[in-house]
């Protein structure tokens, strides 16, 4: 059965070229370029991991929206790759805050840029995918 993964991210390239190296490797793949346009998709669409891009149309705006993930209910397990580029234009570091598997369960943090190898693999360990 085919996984279902939702990217939100505001890079329009960067998320073509997810979707495109994701698709290539049988995963289906849902987009959205903000937090509130990604909130309705993950509600309604029920995907099987999310691709989360920690600034967007605010600095933060990624990481308030896992707070808000991780309160539902329904989808307080959903495993979520974090990504950002703060380190690199802001200096900031975000792994002790997100790095807490009784706060955030099911998430991994990782910097961009992500060779698409990593992030292959970091996907198939959250969702138990065979190769």
């Amino acid at each position: 059965m085919q996984k279902k993964i939702l990217i939100i991210d505001d890079d329009h390239d960067l998320v073509r070229s997810f979707q495109v190296m994701l698709e290539n490797n049988d995963y289906y793949v849902i987009t959205a370029s903000n937090s509130k346009e990604g909130f309705e998709k993950l509600k309604n669409e029920k995907p099987d991991l999310l691709i989360l891009d920690v600034m967007m149309n605010t600095n933060l705006e990624g990481y308030n929206m896992l707070h808000t993930i991780k309160k539902e209910p329904d989808m307080k397990d959903l495993p979520i790759i974090l990504l950002t580029g703060m380190l690199d234009t802001m200096g900031v570091n975000l792994v002790s805050g997100v790095d807490d598997e009784k706060m955030f369960p099911n998430v991994t943090f990782h910097d961009k840029p992500i060779y698409p190898a990593v992030l292959l693999e970091l996907i198939k360990g959250l969702i138990r995918v065979c190769p």
